[in-house]
């Protein structure tokens, strides 16, 4: 059974105030319970459009929301799911980059609360604290974003339609690539390649243009620069260029 991540509730938030409800559970792991006084208290449709409005900024991210009639004839609106958290398909870069968005609107809201209790004498003391917090969500969100770009290369490898060999290149000197820290650069002096990621340790990735044959007969298709390397280092095999229709 699925049940949703997040909902969204109208009725009484406070004696005599009447507005929306907001719970649920971010990818983080982060529960969310937010209150907001009605937003158009005398149009429906325009109160209900900007409380989901207010529930994505809340969330950090847009949501699907479903709208939904308890066995009381209530309504409320649903978004999220759940079901296989843990055990369930592999995250997509999409699932990775709404991790981005909920980082970012946490950050927001933390500077936030930042700037208010700077503008007291009595609290400004304290927030130092939160602009180290603040500080932390970026790099959380670099390293989210380094991480649904590499999802995307693999991701882009398992299709066949690029080099799957398993460490990255340089695409004009071949192997020749050097990594530390998370970042990449060819090594040859003349050459200004760099890229913000490990490309020697992700899948390659370039353009499909040869193919590797070694000397048993296995065969695999291969981008320039591997080919390239292979041609230095096969004994044995054959290296030759796609033809128009496998390239």
């Amino acid at each position: 059974m699925s049940f949703p991540r997040f909902k969204l509730v109208p009725g009484p938030i406070d004696v005599d105030v009447h507005g929306w409800e907001l719970t649920g559970d971010r990818l983080s792991g982060e529960h969310i319970v937010e209150c907001h006084e009605l937003f158009h208290p005398h149009d429906h449709t325009a109160d209900v459009e900007a409380a989901l409005q207010w529930a994505d900024r809340v969330i950090g991210s847009k949501q699907i929301w479903t709208h939904v009639h308890d066995q009381n004839r209530m309504e409320h609106w649903e978004a999220g799911s759940l079901a296989d958290t843990t055990d369930g398909p592999e995250p997509s870069p999409a699932d990775i980059r709404a991790l981005i968005a909920e980082a970012h609107g946490l950050q927001e809201r933390i500077r936030n609360v930042q700037q208010r209790l700077a503008g007291s004498e009595e609290t400004r003391h304290s927030v130092f604290r939160l602009d180290d917090a603040a500080g932390r969500l970026t790099d959380i969100g670099q390293a989210l974003e380094e991480t649904a770009g590499e999802l995307a290369r693999v991701r882009a490898v398992r299709d066949g339609s690029v080099c799957a060999v398993p460490w990255g290149v340089c695409p004009e000197h071949g192997n020749t690539l050097t990594s530390s820290g998370g970042r990449t650069r060819c090594s040859q002096l003349a050459c200004p390649r760099h890229w913000d990621y490990d490309r020697l340790g992700v899948p390659c990735g370039e353009p499909l243009t040869h193919t590797v044959t070694d000397a048993a007969g296995g065969s695999f298709r291969a981008c320039k620069a591997h080919a390239m390397d292979a041609t230095e280092r096969l004994i044995g095999g054959t290296v030759a260029p796609l033809d128009s229709t496998e390239a």
